[in-house]
């Protein structure tokens, strides 16, 4: 069964073609945050593959990967930057998005938007909105850049390479690729998977956590200046 998905995939994965799907797939994914419909980690993953069993060359598929994603991020930037701000000022009420809760998030990406679009990268769901998120909280793009292209060069050679290894060794698990076996392996990536948001979202609950407690520490602080200087004043 997996020969046969290999064989019918072959020829949309050969070069030039393979490279422009992977590229395509790493930008749809992260530019208008069509990750759950564009699976742009499994396209480089199985472009990898290719470039194992194939006629695609690693360095290639990398690039692709690479260049995908960070045009795709930097579209989503631009979109959430030029229209999603707007649009959350006008109509964020309704989908539960308060002035205080939008200040907060400009806050949370002075303070943790770097890390947050570098690790971000590595975590589904986060991985297609965060870019936009970041456009909207109006983080600066220089930092956003720089923080984005080290992660895409991570994500798009790492994934570039586990998916040669795979194909590297694919003569020699094939042949426990029954559909028990599918299962299995489809049940270790969704746990995978589920580790990976579980942990991304107690680290951005932390940061909140963190960004909350220096509110209060300022408005305590502000408070208490206007109390001291009431009383100088009497």
């Amino acid at each position: 069964m997996v020969d046969r998905i290999v064989e019918l995939l072959r020829p949309y994965l050969s070069a030039p073609w393979g490279y422009a799907i992977v590229g395509a797939a790493t930008f749809l994914e992260n530019s208008v945050g069509a990750g759950v419909i564009v699976p742009g980690e499994t396209m480089v993953i199985i472009g990898g593959f290719y470039a194992r069993i194939g006629d695609l060359a690693l360095a290639g598929v990398a690039l692709a990967a690479v260049l995908g994603a960070v045009l795709g991020d930097n579209l989503g930037y631009l979109i959430g930057r030029r229209f999603g701000r707007g649009f959350v000022e006008r109509h964020g009420r309704k989908l539960l998005v308060t002035p205080q809760r939008l200040r907060r998030a400009d806050a949370y990406y002075r303070a943790h938007g770097g890390k947050t679009v570098f690790l971000g990268r590595f975590i589904p769901v986060v991985r297609s909105v965060g870019c936009i998120l970041a456009g909207i909280a109006r983080m600066d793009w220089r930092r956003f850049f720089a923080y984005d292209l080290g992660g895409a060069v991570l994500w798009g050679v790492g994934h570039s390479i586990l998916g040669y290894a795979i194909g590297a060794s694919y003569e020699r698990w094939k042949g426990y690729l029954t559909p028990i076996g599918l299962a299995v392996l489809a049940a270790l990536l969704l746990l995978i998977g589920a580790s990976k948001v579980l942990a991304a979202r107690r680290s951005v609950r932390a940061d909140l956590a963190e960004q909350e407690a220096e509110e209060g520490g300022d408005q305590k602080t502000g408070i208490g200046l206007q109390v001291g200087g009431r009383g100088a004043e009497d």
